[in-house]
């Protein structure tokens, strides 16, 4: 029997996951007030509990929590933490259309980027307006995937439901533009799968149908409620041993651990999130 046989069969356990995943992270929007209080307190905190990672949010004019992005890296490097992604605001209105540049605003924060040691600078947001403008919204992120290739960066795009939700006149997703229109070598995906599954979208057949395009991925998981709401990795409806099943064919290599609404405090919640990610069968 071959060894594929012998897996399928069930006859070669799984690997734990602390050795299958080598960056397991946590989006810091999940404990955004406790880092607005005292975000070198709240790191030490992360670092208790296990975290070796963390993706940040909000940076703007080279600084992120209030602080020098340089005085941020220094204190992540103090509690044995690094930062391989961060969300970093862009619009369409950091296009330039006469020539498909950047404006000088978002080039400076990629550079900012690089120059700290970041992997990715992740596009998380796109507003209402630019939603409708699919086609802006790709020469937007292929403008961006360019300068960051030079500034020595990668660029992404995080999702939320609306990119499945929406679509342009041609009857296509917003997320299909983007998959489809934007050069692969320009941009990955940050896929949230909380999201995905939000929008009745099977996260496994975007894998397939788009395979490596996914680089990270956000894991959070959805409450068994009307509201659906998001509750602690392992606690809800997901089934990521399915999902992970496939995390070769996607491409993934960043699991980032989010969580919005809480049973407990955010602390807590952070906490149990990464104890029940650790008990996830991933092949």
């Amino acid at each position: 029997m071959t060894l594929a046989a012998q897996w399928a069969a069930g006859q070669i356990p799984f690997l734990s996951n602390q050795e299958k995943v080598k960056h397991l992270g946590l989006q810091l929007w999940s404990v955004r007030d406790d880092m607005a209080a005292n975000a070198e307190q709240t790191l030490k905190a992360l670092a208790n509990m296990g975290y070796k990672e963390v993706e940040g949010f909000g940076f703007e004019q080279g600084k992120m929590f209030k602080m020098q992005l340089t005085d941020f890296i220094k204190i992540l490097k103090n509690n044995g933490l690094k930062m391989h992604s961060t969300h970093f605001n862009l619009s369409v209105q950091d296009l330039n259309e006469s020539n498909g540049t950047l404006s000088d605003r978002a080039k400076k924060a990629l550079d900012d980027l690089a120059e700290a040691g970041v992997r990715y600078a992740i596009c998380p947001w796109i507003g209402e307006a630019d939603r409708a403008q699919p086609q802006k919204l790709v020469s937007l992120c292929q403008a961006a995937g360019q300068y960051a290739q030079k500034a020595g960066i990668g660029f992404g795009y995080h999702n939320h439901d609306f990119e499945f939700t929406t679509k342009g006149a041609d009857g296509r997703m917003v997320y299909e533009w983007l998959l489809q229109e934007v050069d692969p070598a320009l941009m990955t995906l940050e896929l949230d799968l909380y999201w995905v599954v939000y929008a009745g979208q099977n996260p496994v057949e975007w894998f397939r149908r788009y395979p490596g395009r996914f680089r990270l991925c956000h894991v959070k998981d959805m409450a068994k409620t009307p509201a659906r709401q998001t509750v602690e990795v392992g606690d809800g409806s997901i089934n990521f041993t399915e999902i992970f099943k496939e995390r070769r064919l996607a491409g993934l290599e960043y699991f980032i651990v989010e969580l919005e609404h809480y049973a407990t405090t955010p602390m807590q919640g952070v906490k149990r999130a990464r104890e029940n990610f650790r008990k996830i069968r991933i092949a």
